[in-house]
């Protein structure tokens, strides 16, 4: 008999379409739409109306619990026996319109996007790597494949492309078109924008196309490196691609006597410098577009934090100073770009800086990301620091009150709690005698037993 019942619309909707059975309905709703078999339906934390509305419905009493429990079929029976539809499902479809199938919806939406990544996999299988060895090109392939399984693993370009398939195909075929230029040869970004997608900002900080790329640079330089450094500010992972984010001139690296043994106009001007004992500041074009060929395999570089390391080692040891460089503060894209190089080339980077918490943060950094020892900088050089300089006044023999947040030192704890118990900061001017000596010491070294 049901199956002879047509839908009476006019009925149905005087009966279903109120306010107090709206919350029902819509339940009812996703219940076909996503297919769900179960005998009963529950509506927690009813209000009054919809208790009334739906005992009165179904001829029962209000009842006064926690949530409502409706059997299904006792509500289709009640809509055949009205003769208002056939069955629950075409009321429904009266009332709401046409029902979808969510779970063919969701299986042909997957496979639209698998399609997407699918035909990027292919043409990522095509690109050549511009790479100068057989293991770069692995670490590179190896990048880029990790980049795309993460892309379709978190969602990213499903985001960027605003849940359009058509807009994140495009979007990573753009991707991909400026992949194909890394690493670059020292052009600036707004050129390589221009020259790959025809528009000198399409890869400025938020474009869509720009944060799949600097991704993409992250995964590869990961694989190469085989870590997982994520403290790269935009224009050192740009550098890390060869890719200069503006003119690349402001961001300096200060050092002294850095071996090289190449013949371009950087290599010259830093044998120039290192014969005469004299400081250089380098920047990172420079170290982009005319890297020097580092002579550092198996040699210590000295990192300090303070300039003022510098200039004293430079007039007082000159060219008997062991390899030196200075953070000078925070790192800069220079700088980090320069201890990248010099690690990728074998060398052993020993770092000293101030005992206070800024100091040990910066310490943090340098160790972290590019292996470096300390270097005279644990518990017992400072231990040996304040035995040498005596607590006198606040400011007095070169002793000042520790303050600020606490950071943990950590290469050596010992260091945060000593530091922590004496509560005094030590610049490494205060120090700078043992810095020298030890300086000299290593250049002596060196002289008697080259390498």
């Amino acid at each position: 008999m049901s199956q002879e019942v047509d839908v009476d619309p006019e009925r149905l909707k005087r009966l279903f379409d109120r306010p107090e059975l709206t919350r029902l309905i819509d339940r009812l709703q996703s219940r076909f739409e996503r297919g769900i078999d179960s005998p009963t339906l529950t509506l927690p934390d009813p209000e009054l109306t919809e208790r009334r509305a739906i005992a009165s419905l179904l001829g029962r009493p209000i009842g006064s619990g926690r949530s409502i429990r409706i059997n299904i079929i006792d509500l289709e029976r009640v809509i055949q026996r009205a003769e208002l539809a056939p069955d629950l499902r075409a009321a429904i479809e009266q009332l709401r319109g046409p029902l979808k199938n969510l779970a063919d919806e969701k299986a042909t939406e997957q496979q639209t996007w698998q399609t997407v990544f699918e035909s990027v996999a292919i043409e990522i299988k095509a690109v050549e790597v511009k790479a100068t060895d057989i293991k770069e090109t692995a670490a590179t392939q190896l990048g880029i494949n990790t980049w795309l399984d993460k892309l379709r693993q978190e969602g990213l370009l499903k985001r960027l492309a605003k849940g359009n398939p058509d807009n994140a195909t495009t979007l990573l075929q753009q991707a991909m078109s400026v992949i194909r230029q890394l690493p670059g040869q020292g052009q600036t970004l707004s050129t390589l924008a221009a020259n790959t997608l025809g528009d000198a900002h399409a890869l400025d900080s938020g474009r869509p196309v720009a944060t799949l790329v600097k991704r993409a640079i992250q995964q590869i330089d990961q694989a190469a490196n085989q870590s997982k450094d994520q403290e790269e500010n935009e224009r050192e992972l740009w550098a890390s691609a060869r890719i200069l984010v503006g003119g690349a001139i402001t961001s300096t690296a200060l050092v002294l006597n850095l071996p090289v043994s190449g013949s371009s106009f950087t290599d010259n001007i830093i044998h120039q410098a290192a014969q005469h004992g004299q400081p250089l500041w380098l920047t990172l074009r420079q170290l982009i577009r005319d890297s020097a060929q580092w002579q550092v395999n198996g040699r210590t570089i000295y990192i300090c934090e303070n300039p003022a390391v510098v200039a004293a080692a430079a007039e007082r040891l000159g060219t008997e100073c062991a390899p030196l460089i200075c953070t000078y503060g925070q790192p800069s894209a220079a700088l980090n770009h320069l201890l990248k190089q010099l690690q990728n080339s074998g060398a052993r980077l020993m770092y000293h800086g101030d005992f206070d918490w800024p100091g040990i943060t910066i310490a943090n950094i340098i160790m972290r990301r590019f292996g470096a020892k300390p270097w005279h900088f644990d518990a017992a050089a400072y231990q040996v620091s304040l035995q040498e300089n005596p607590l006198g006044n606040r400011h007095t023999a070169g002793k000042m009150e520790l303050t600020g947040k606490l950071v943990n030192a950590e290469w050596d704890s010992a260091l945060t709690t000593a530091m922590k118990a004496k509560k005094i900061a030590i610049p490494e001017e205060r120090v700078l005698e043992f810095l020298l000596a030890s300086l000299k010491e290593s250049s002596s070294s060196l002289s008697r037993h080259p390498s």
